[in-house]
């Protein structure tokens, strides 16, 4: 690194710093001339090179400019600056100058990937609005995975009306031609082969899928948290994956002696006290979570409720919520299942009255409150909202001007609408005067439905808080 050092009795003049630059420049194409570029003349470029090197060492005989300095002088003479400092200013640049500052060398590398900067830049994020507002993101899957600013959404008609998502490089992305073809004849997961001549039966050979195919073209978002989201290439594959980092990590399978018979749902969020980030599993009434500190599987408690439950768990003030059943009959009612990630036990939350227990229901979090909504059955316009968290005498019924099957909170908008996914569109619903308007995407193939989710961009790695496991990247 070149040092210009200042006169004694002044500032360093401008045009000192404008020769660096202009020596530094030449010595970029006198290297790349070197390598025999064929539009260049490379003879005129060399010479005007030369010109300002001989320009430079009458500066440097004029005491103009002093002689670089050695490593072990500039590294005496430059001042170390602490490391709480350093880390104090990294936490408040942008999550992509910091992974493109990754590359200058090692020593930054190590530096902006200390578990300790991450933590500092995500408490940065969470305390201050300015941060949270820049650094948050709404994940949309839709075949692929993509990336839309929030930044963006609500600001003004202009904004809303030219959204673009950017589609992120996930794990199990790419399908490799063919192979669509060679998994539909695919029965059982056996592959059934011509058999030769010489053969009496039909070759069945059982079918290892590759790690880096996505068979079904989908991928199920189960969570996010601090920067991580959960998510479901497969339909038992689960990776932790940052779409601003682009690590990832596979979480390895249960052990067999957890494997459900039956539909399995997730929820993942993150354990304050144990700083641990925990993946839940919900299957044929038992309970099981991973730990992504010891990255392994264990049982905890049996499922206390009926094994009804079909939507993937919300994170809330430290628990995993579903919506779940219990009773028979007369004495059939819904309930709340919320997990303690902490204590990895089912808390008691009481559920609003709901006259028709006969439609299914699943929970959202809208502005830090716990909602239910409607699932599936049929055309609602309602939703209860808790605005108390677990007082039961606080649930609170709102009416929509508009009707859905499928609706899912994501957030408030910086107009303070709320930012709605409602059967695969998305929209901003005014909940002062009912008004709303559906927003359009683009980046995103037309006709195709989708879900969505937020997420924080953050340098948390899903790698960093476990004992082993390879850094991927993608």
């Amino acid at each position: 690194m070149s040092k210009l050092t200042q006169k004694e009795n002044g500032s360093l003049p401008a045009f000192l710093l404008v020769s660096s630059f202009i020596i530094h420049f030449f010595c970029f194409l006198e290297s790349f001339l070197s390598l025999g570029a064929p539009y260049f003349h490379q003879n005129c470029f060399l010479r005007k090179s030369k010109r300002v090197y001989r320009t430079i060492e009458v500066m440097k005989k004029e005491r103009i400019i002093q002689q670089l300095p050695t490593a072990a002088e500039e590294e005496a003479e430059i001042p170390i600056l602490p490391q709480e400092i350093i880390v104090e200013i990294l936490s408040r640049l942008p999550i992509k100058s910091l992974c493109q500052f990754r590359c200058v060398s090692k020593l930054w590398l190590s530096l902006i990937s200390d578990p300790l900067l991450a933590k500092a830049h995500l408490k940065q994020t969470i305390k201050n609005d300015y941060f949270y507002s820049q650094r948050k993101r709404v994940i949309i899957s839709s075949h692929n995975l993509y990336s839309l600013e929030y930044e963006s959404i609500g600001k003004d008609a202009s904004c809303d009306e030219n959204l673009v998502a950017s589609e992120l490089d996930y794990p199990l992305k790419d399908n490799p031609n063919g192979l669509a073809e060679l998994l539909d004849s695919a029965k059982d997961g056996f592959l059934y082969c011509e058999r030769s001549e010489d053969d009496e039966f039909p070759v069945m050979v059982k079918l290892n899928l590759p790690c880096c195919v996505n068979p079904r073209n989908w991928v199920d978002i189960l969570g996010s948290c601090n920067g991580l989201v959960c998510i479901a290439p497969d339909e038992d594959t689960l990776f932790l994956f940052n779409p601003s980092t682009r690590e990832s990590k596979r979480i390895p399978d249960p052990p067999s002696e957890y494997a459900a018979s039956g539909l399995s749902v997730y929820g993942f969020g993150f354990d304050f006290v144990n700083d641990d980030y925990k993946v839940v599993k919900l299957g044929s009434g038992t309970v099981c979570v991973y730990s992504l500190r010891t990255d392994s599987w264990r049982k905890v408690v049996s499922f206390p409720f009926d094994d009804n439950v079909y939507e993937s768990g919300v994170l809330l003030n430290g628990a995993i919520h579903w919506m779940a059943s219990r009773g028979d009959g007369a004495d059939y009612e819904c309930v709340v299942a919320a997990f303690s990630l902490e204590k990895e036990v089912f808390l008691d939350m009481p559920a609003p009255d709901v006259v028709d227990t006969s439609f299914e229901f699943v929970v959202g979090v809208l502005n830090g409150c716990l909602c239910v909504l409607h699932s599936r059955n049929q055309m609602h316009n309602d939703f209860w909202v808790m605005t108390k968290y677990g007082i039961g005498e606080s649930w609170t019924k709102l009416t929509l001007s508009i009707s859905y099957i499928c609706m899912k909170p994501l957030c408030l908008a910086h107009s303070g609408e709320a930012l709605l996914e409602v059967d695969g569109k998305l929209l901003l619903y005014n909940l002062e005067d009912d008004s709303f308007r559906y927003l359009e995407v683009h980046g995103i193939p037309a006709g195709d439905g989708f879900e969505a989710d937020t997420y924080l961009e953050s340098l948390i790695s899903p790698n960093g808080y476990c004992r082993s496991g390879m850094q991927m990247q993608y």
